[in-house]
Parts: C-alpha cells; structure tokens; sequence
C-alpha cells in the first residue's frame, strides 16, 4: 500500500510540473522571449536550443507478481524558431559617423539615419553605445514601417588632452539575434596637430624617432621651438618658406637627466601658440590622487609680465580644494575660487611668470585637499605684447641627436655549385 501511495505521488508531481512548464511556455511570446534572452534576463544557455531529453532513471525490475513502476514523464523542449540569428534588415547612412576633429574640451554630434529594408515592421529594444564618453537620443520602442526610417542622433564628449576617438553604438531589434553595430570616429587636435600625437617612450622601445606637425586647414605655419630647443627638421631648411607640414625628428637622450613628460612645441599661429605631445613612459604616467579632466595645463601664451587664468576641472566634485602651491621658482600660482556645476569642481587659478623671461615656461604645481595632494605639469610661451611671428620663443641648440646605426652590410651567399 505504501509503495502504491508513492507511485501515485510521483505520477502526481511529475504531471504538475509538466503542465506548469506547459503553460509557461503558451503564455511567453517568441519574441518576448527572444528579447528576455537578449536582454541577459533570462540565463544563457537556457533555450538557446531544445534540451536533450533527460534519461529516465533506471528503474529496479519488478519483482515477480508486481506492477511495473511507470517512467515519469519528459517536459516537451520549446521553440524557438521565430528567433531570427542574423542581422536585422536595417540599414545606417553614413555607414561611419566621423565627427571630424574636434577642438580640446569641446565635443561633436551627428546624426545617422535608420532605414527599414525589409518587409514586415521593425520593433527598436535598444540603443547602447560603447562608452560612456556617447550619448544617443532615445529611440528604444520605436517602430518603424517598411522603407520608414528614423534619425539617431549620436553626441561625444570633449576632452583636453589630444587624441583620436573609437566608439561604436549597438542597436537591438527584437526578434533578431545580432546586433547593428554604428562605427564612430572623430580626433580631439588643436589647429595645429602632431602625428602620432603621444611618443611610446616605455621600456624596450626607441628612444629615437620623428613625428608629423601639420596645420588641421592645411595653411602654412612656421614651428618656432620643439622643447624649448631649435627644432630639428627633415628636408626642411630654415629660411625656406613656411609649410603646412613638417617631419621633425627627436632624440629622448639628448636630455639629461630625464626628458620632460610632454614635448611643446611653439609655433607662430594665434590660434595655436602652443601645443603638446605627451612622452609615454613608466615615469610620465600621472598620479591620480583626484580624478582631474587634465593632467597637465596648456596656459597658452603670456605676454611678458603678465598672467593667465586657467579653470582646472575635477570629478571629485565633493573634495574641497584647500590650497594651490608652485613647484616651480619662476612661476607663481594663486588660487582665484571653486565652484561645483553639474557634478564637476571647477578650480580657478592664476598663472603669472616670476621674471621677465621669454621663451617656454614649463614647471609643476600642486593641488591640495584635506588628505590628498595632486602634482600637475604646466607649461606657456611667453612672449612681449604685441610679438608676431616666432618673436620671444628665443629656442636654444640642443645637443645633437645620435647619427642613426649604419645599416648592417649584407654578405652576398656564394653560388650554389653546378650540378654534376
């Protein structure tokens, strides 16, 4: 009697299960279900394909005179067979949004335009860029007819620091296993740019080397100094007519002891009076005591007795900065005021030249919080008021650069002997 009870608890149990899952099943629309997957709201794995049925546990033979016990039953597989596993008939132009060059701290935005290719209508789950450096316009929900289209409007955050930019956007549409994927590209520069725009001085690389500086409108401009230093051009002579390009050519062990952390470079363009390449090594990469937009300040140019103010942007909108200190004796900093706007602490300071010097200023300076402390580089051309062209830059001769290894002479093989 009991072991009858049991069989009929088992059988009970088994068909319960069944006719849940069953229902389930009945209840969730493929296409809701293909989006629960995609959207990782529903395990990986779980109905990326019909399950092998289970193996029924093997069942002890009945003895003589008994019943067999019946083998409980297998839940049916679902399908998902109205999951599409390839790309949605959508189509983006531009292809590529390029947002060109933008200007140091000032972003970009375009716009591509989505085009329903297909037959039926197109239901958009999502818009997801990359990066939080991208925002997007809201487009998730929207559906779009046959040979309708919609614009997506895609915005890049600026920065201070040179450099090119990779993003891509993801857009999901339901019923549709794969993604549309938006390539985004677009260049911080400064009018006059140099290419690469960062020397990869770590360790084991060269320490020799030459670097493109050209005009973003392509109008000719005369570079002034390369570090403080007479610069070192390749097929260029000084006294010919100005370019919009040069290959210029740099030695890092040439300064001693260390080469600076960023390599200015003064030309005689007002809007571009000085610029920088950052000189990447295990030394120059800056300490992160607060999260700053910049690690480094381009004061621009001052004129002879002069100054500057800078605003110095920090994401630790919370930490309070308490004082600014100089590390440098010709230069001298002063804290103008602080305030928070939209999660980010701007820090005013001045910037003022210590002698009447002209030339490039480089040096250090100092933040400080209540515990922490943040050391940031500066550097200005100061020049008299009223100077054009490279007049104040006053470059200096550097030592010379090492003459680049004499190729190794190639040995001509001996011929092979004739055969006999």
């Amino acid at each position: 009697m009991t072991n009858m009870i049991n069989m009929n608890s088992d059988r009970i149990r088994v068909a319960f299960q069944s006719a849940a899952l069953t229902s389930l099943t009945s209840m969730i629309s493929l296409p809701s279900l293909s989006s629960l997957l995609l959207c990782g709201l529903v395990a990986t794995g779980a109905f990326a394909q019909a399950p092998a049925p289970a193996r029924a546990p093997a069942v002890p033979a009945p003895a003589s005179g008994q019943a067999a016990a019946p083998v409980p039953a297998v839940a049916p597989p679902i399908d998902l067979s109205g999951t599409i596993d390839s790309l949605p008939p959508l189509t983006i132009q531009p292809p590529v949004l390029d947002l060109g060059f933008m200007a140091p701290r000032i972003g970009n935005k375009g716009t591509v335009t989505l085009t329903n290719t297909g037959k039926t209508p197109l239901t958009i789950a999502a818009v997801t860029p990359s990066c939080k450096c991208t925002t997007t316009s809201t487009l998730a929900g929207t559906v779009l007819q046959p040979g309708q289209s919609v614009p997506l409007e895609a915005a890049l955050d600026g920065v201070a620091m040179p450099q090119t930019h990779r993003a891509s956007i993801r857009v999901l549409v339901e019923g549709y296993a794969k993604v549309v994927e938006i390539q985004l590209r677009a260049e911080t520069a400064m009018p006059v740019r140099a290419v690469p725009p960062i020397i990869n001085a770590v360790e084991g690389k060269p320490r020799q080397g030459r670097f493109v500086v050209e005009s973003i409108d392509k109008k000719p401009f005369t570079i002034c100094a390369v570090g403080g230093r007479v610069p070192e051009f390749i097929g260029y002579n000084a006294g010919d007519a100005p370019r919009a390009q040069y290959l210029v050519k740099f030695d890092l062990d040439t300064w001693q002891p260390d080469f600076p952390a960023y390599l200015a470079i003064e030309t005689d363009r007002a809007d571009c009076p000085i610029f920088d390449i950052w000189i990447r090594s295990e030394r120059t990469i800056p300490t992160s005591a607060f999260r700053m937009k910049d690690y480094r300040i381009n004061a621009g140019r001052i004129e002879v007795g002069g100054s500057t103010d800078i605003s110095l942007e920090m994401e630790d909108a919370g930490e309070d900065i308490l004082a600014v200190e100089s590390g440098s004796p010709e230069v001298q900093v002063e804290m103008l005021g602080q305030n928070v706007d939209a999660k980010v602490r701007k820090v005013n300071i001045r910037i003022t030249p210590k002698s009447p010097r002209e030339g490039l200023l480089y040096g250090t300076l100092k933040l400080y919080g209540r515990e922490k402390e943040q050391p940031l580089t500066m550097f200005a051309s100061v020049r008299p008021k009223g100077a054009a062209g490279c007049v104040g830059c006053n470059p200096v001769q550097g030592p010379p650069a090492k003459a680049p290894p004499a190729p190794t002479p190639v040995t001509p093989s001996a011929p092979a002997p004739a055969a006999p």
